[in-house]
């Protein structure tokens, strides 16, 4: 049986594809014991603790020409390299074009501190 994420990749070119892949492992490894799930109707697949989309701490969502790596809570990360994109309140996203920037150690850095502050706020929630 294929896995359900390459499916949803193997729609895309093989650039993106191979982009999605790398920042896939990268976020895999910035984070232990993530769940991660495919939501195909939102042209993306996120990364929690529980594998709920309202619970997500970021999600890879691939486009035509790039890969959109975004952060629920991004507006409160430390960016010192300014990557981030976007105005709202609370997401920001990297828009990944290139399989050098996936490797970026940057972007490693933004995963592992939306990570960290999950787990805080998870243990603010529990009391």
């Amino acid at each position: 049986m294929r896995d359900p994420i390459e499916e949803f990749l193997a729609y895309y070119s093989p650039d993106v594809q191979a982009i999605s892949q790398s920042l896939h492992v990268m976020v895999k490894s910035a984070m232990p014991q993530v769940q991660e799930a495919l939501y195909a109707r939102h042209n993306h697949f996120g990364y929690s603790f529980s594998g709920l989309m309202s619970e997500r701490i970021c999600y890879l969502c691939p486009m035509k020409d790039y890969v959109r790596l975004g952060f629920m809570y991004g507006a409160q990360l430390p960016d010192p390299e300014h990557r981030l994109e976007g105005t709202g309140k609370r997401l920001r996203h990297v828009k990944v074009r290139t399989l050098k920037e996936a490797s970026h150690p940057a972007l490693k850095r933004l995963v592992k501190a939306a990570w960290a502050d999950a787990k805080k706020q998870m243990k603010e929630k529990k009391g």
